[in-house]
C-alpha cells in the first residue's frame, strides 16, 4: 500500500470523530502533506490540478475547492484543534494548512506505507 492510500485511510479513520465526507478535503490535505503541511491557496490547487493531469486549474475547479476547504474548517484556526484542517493566519487569510494533529497522523501513515 503506497502512502497515499494509508493517508486516504488514516484520514477516513481520524481520531477524535473527525470525519471527512468530502473526497476534496481528502485531495487538499494529501496536497498539503506533500507541500510540508502548509501552503497558500492557490499553490495547493495547482498541486490538485497538476496530480490530476490539468496544466491550469479552471476558476470552477478553484471555487469547488476553496469551498469544500471552507465547509471543513468553519473556521477552525487552532493549529491544535481536533480538525485536520485550518487557516493557520485567520479566517480571511489564504494560506492552507494541516492541523499539528493531521500532520503528524499523516506522516505518520506515510512513513508505515513506505516501509
Amino acid at each position: 500500500m503506497g502512502w497515499s492510500e494509508a493517508g486516504r485511510r488514516g484520514l477516513e479513520r481520524a481520531a477524535g470523530g473527525v470525519a471527512i465526507l468530502n473526497p476534496l478535503v481528502g485531495e487538499i490535505a494529501e496536497a498539503l502533506l506533500d507541500l510540508g503541511g502548509a501552503a497558500h491557496r492557490d499553490l495547493v490547487v495547482a498541486h490538485i490540478a497538476k496530480r490530476r493531469g490539468v496544466y491550469r486549474p479552471s476558476e470552477a475547479m478553484r471555487r469547488e475547492l476553496d469551498e469544500a476547504f471552507a465547509a471543513y474548517c468553519l473556521d477552525a484556526s487552532h493549529p491544535r484543534a481536533a480538525n485536520l484542517l485550518h487557516r493557520p493566519y485567520g479566517p480571511h487569510s489564504r494560506r492552507w494548512a494541516l492541523t499539528d494533529h493531521a500532520y503528524g497522523m499523516l506522516r505518520g501513515q506515510a512513513t508505515a506505507g513506505t516501509r
